[in-house]
């Protein structure tokens, strides 16, 4: 027995143990269905490495911080080691603490966000992890930081050892081949749940499909909202925008694309705004048919509030049109009414009170009408929602692990989520799970039905709308489901590369970029960092990005450019650039700058015309994050290596009190920061002071040594010379 494992804490099944010989050899991924223990075989793992490398980190991350803190949990309970070797990183620590965290625990848990922000500014020790686990593996596609935090592992960890963990890979073969390219894996272990190795380990589970008929009202509701959406589509027809005004085109899918497609085109002719806008109203009421079929008419009620509060043309014109105000005037009176979606009635009915259940909802606003109902009925219940998004509202991480502990706790009896409960939640008395409505990505499926029939069996029920999305979606998670395994089977992996060469990193060759903290989600810093940038992750108050003393960098997508101009933010911002920088820059990523948004090209241009001409800030333009990092880089190149400017960070405006000023005029001098700059001004008490004292006054303030002594006086008596 690994004397790292407490004696008895896991007994491995025969599969963990056949899955654990091939983890060992080779980075790999494994696929389980819920409830069969890939934690545990990732503990094994970890054991193992733990004996062969006891100086090495292991690093265990995972999508959000409630299930984080349940994988901490998890091996506290079976490694034999004291509680400070198990901690919890996640962005609620500053990062110069977790810098100086990193150092102590063996075993680190954390979201990927965070690891790889602390990658990129240089604060995490890559080098000191021997084993890196991934769970929720299947979100190593796209941006997502799983496969930029493996890349960068690989080339730098000698002795790295990859495991990714899923129960639900996708059923797409090139998705499951890109995640596992992103991955570096090489060999991939898979079960399913009729597979002989794990049949006896299977939990039961009941499967039931709740058909509701749609009331006549709410068929009434969506025959006026697609009236709305013929006309439209005749429309687009006459002006041959599309070849057919078939219901093809009432697929969200197709919609966007054509979307996309209208803004490329508006962007060197405005006469396509219309068309963009005919587009824009069709997804509206596509979303407004979604919520009569498969929500109910509160929800229906409150998103059209919304658009009577919506400005813009889409909105305007659709509230013009006669059938979409009949819709309008049957919700409201329906409302009135206190008419409920026969969805509701039937829930209440599904959850007695013996069992405990989970409930999935699609949107939070279901998700507390369902809460206002069960309590209604006497039934105790707490909702799950993400995190705060501006207006949307939303529950800290902090409080969502405080209500996931009191529902495993018995306070509740139902918990009501949305799709922040479907992945890896460990929640061992769920009795059942609900789908209040059926979605169309497998995936979510999978990991829905997962979080019942864990440790015991359990039930599934999933509410249909007879005749509506939720029939579509339900069949369409259905057969990808089903061609899931076949899948994961034919699939072929390429030679994973493992390369040692790193980037050209040396300190005296290597620009610095101070970035913003706002920028770390954006893909620039991902970028940087792949250019072998030393990339300093600070809260800037001007400016995105500063590359020298002189030169601060304000970037926006062409979609926030014009949100910018319109909300008024534009032209404040760049006021704050003159006048905190010397050399201010903005460079607008996107293609589509023109097509962004509702707004005439004329004022786009006006505004483009108002930064280069009042502010004369220049105007870098990029395709997407790669050319801006380059631009960056570019920059920064320039003004560091060519022109010898200073890397000193100055993100604030300049100042109008004359204490402050006097700071401000101090800190400009070489090496001195804000604290240094307020003890050279009280030692001295003034700025002349200051300007005229000698090295070797200038060296008894304290931490100002000859070398910086010397810079200051050199920048102080050199003659100045025009660059």
């Amino acid at each position: 027995m690994n004397k790292f494992l407490k004696p008895g804490a896991i007994e491995p099944r025969l599969y963990q143990e056949t899955i654990l010989g091939t983890a060992v050899k080779y980075n790999t991924l494994v696929v389980l269905p819920t409830g069969l223990g890939k934690t545990y075989i990732a503990a094994l793992l970890a054991a193992v490495y733990l004996e062969k490398y006891p100086r090495q980190k292991i690093l265990f991350l995972a999508p959000t911080k409630p299930l984080v803190e349940q994988h901490r949990s998890t091996w506290k309970r079976v490694f034999n080691l004291d509680e400070d070797e198990f901690q919890v990183f996640t962005g609620q620590l500053s990062p110069e603490k977790r810098e100086k965290f990193y150092r102590d625990p063996q075993f680190i848990f954390a979201t990927p966000q965070v690891i790889q922000n602390d990658i990129i500014s240089n604060r995490f020790p890559i080098q000191e992890v021997s084993l890196l686990i991934i769970d929720e593996a299947h979100r190593a596609v796209g941006e997502y930081p799983y496969g930029f935090i493996a890349k960068k592992f690989v080339e730098s960890s000698p002795n790295l050892r990859i495991l990714a963990l899923t129960a639900s890979p996708g059923y797409r073969k090139d998705e499951i081949e890109q995640m596992c390219k992103a991955l570096y894996i090489e060999k991939i272990e898979s079960r399913s749940r009729s597979d002989s190795e794990v049949r006896d380990y299977i939990k039961k589970r009941d499967f039931e499909w709740v058909k509701i008929d749609m009331p006549k009202d709410f068929v009434r509701i969506r025959s006026f909202l697609e009236v709305v959406i013929k006309e439209y589509l005749r429309y687009l027809k006459q002006n041959n925008i599309i070849k057919t005004a078939s219901k093809d085109f009432v697929r969200k899918k197709i919609l966007l694309e054509l979307q996309s497609s209208l803004l490329r085109k508006a962007s060197q002719d405005s006469d396509y705004y219309q068309y963009l806008s005919a587009v824009a109203a069709i997804l509206k009421v596509y979303h407004a048919i979604e919520l009569v079929e498969t929500q109910g008419i509160e929800q229906l009620s409150e998103y059209f509030r919304k658009i009577e509060k919506d400005r813009t043309k889409a909105a305007k014109n659709l509230l013009l049109h006669p059938d979409f105000r009949r819709a309008i005037d049957l919700t409201n009176h329906l409302k009135e009414k206190g008419v409920e979606h026969p969805k509701i009635e039937k829930l209440i009915g599904i959850i007695s009170k013996e069992k405990k259940s989970i409930v999935f909802a699609n949107y939070r606003a279901t998700v507390e009408y369902i809460l206002k109902k069960l309590e209604s009925a006497g039934i105790s219940a707490i909702s799950l929602i993400g995190q705060s998004r501006g207006r949307e509202g939303g529950i800290t991480q902090k409080e969502q692990i405080r209500r996931l502990e009191e529902f495993r706790e018995g306070s509740y009896q139902v918990l009501v989520a949305t799709s922040i409960g479907e992945e890896g939640l460990d929640i061992p008395e769920v009795d059942q799970v609900v789908f209040y409505e059926p979605v169309p990505s497998a995936i979510r499926s999978i990991q829905r039905a997962g979080r019942t029939a864990r440790h015991r069996p359990g039930k599934i029920v999933v509410l249909m709308t007879k005749g509506t999305r939720d029939e579509a979606y339900y069949w369409s998670s259905f057969y990808k489901e089903r061609n899931m395994e076949r899948t994961i089977r034919n699939v072929k992996l390429g030679k994973a590369q493992r390369t040692l060469d790193k980037f050209s990193n040396e300190k005296n060759k290597q620009v610095i970029i101070f970035a913003d903290t706002r920028e770390s989600s954006s893909g620039v810093l991902k970028e940087l960092n792949e250019l072998g940038v030393d990339v300093r992750i600070k809260r800037l108050d001007v400016a995105d990005f500063q590359v020298s003393d002189r030169v601060g960098i304000e970037r926006k997508s062409s979609s926030d450019f014009v949100r910018s101009l319109i909300d008024g933010r534009l032209l404040s911002q760049a006021q704050s650039l003159v006048e905190t920088f010397e050399r201010p820059v903005i460079i607008v990523e996107g293609e589509n700058l023109y097509g962004a948004g509702n707004v005439h090209p004329n004022a786009v241009r006006g505004a483009l015309a108002s930064l280069s001409i009042d502010f004369k800030i220049p105007i870098i333009y990029t395709k997407d994050v790669k050319e801006t990092a380059i631009f960056l880089e570019l920059i920064a190149k320039r003004e560091q290596f060519e022109l010898k400017r200073e890397v000193q960070l100055r993100g604030e405006k300049k100042p109008k009190e004359l204490g402050d000023m006097q700071q401000f005029i101090v800190e400009s001098l070489p090496y001195v920061g804000p604290k240094l700059a307020k003890k050279l001004l009280e030692h001295f008490g003034s700025v002349w002071a200051v300007f005229n004292a000698s090295e070797t006054e200038l060296k008894k303030v304290e931490n100002l040594g000859k070398k910086k002594a010397r810079a200051i006086k050199k920048v102080i008596l050199e003659k100045y010379k025009l660059n």
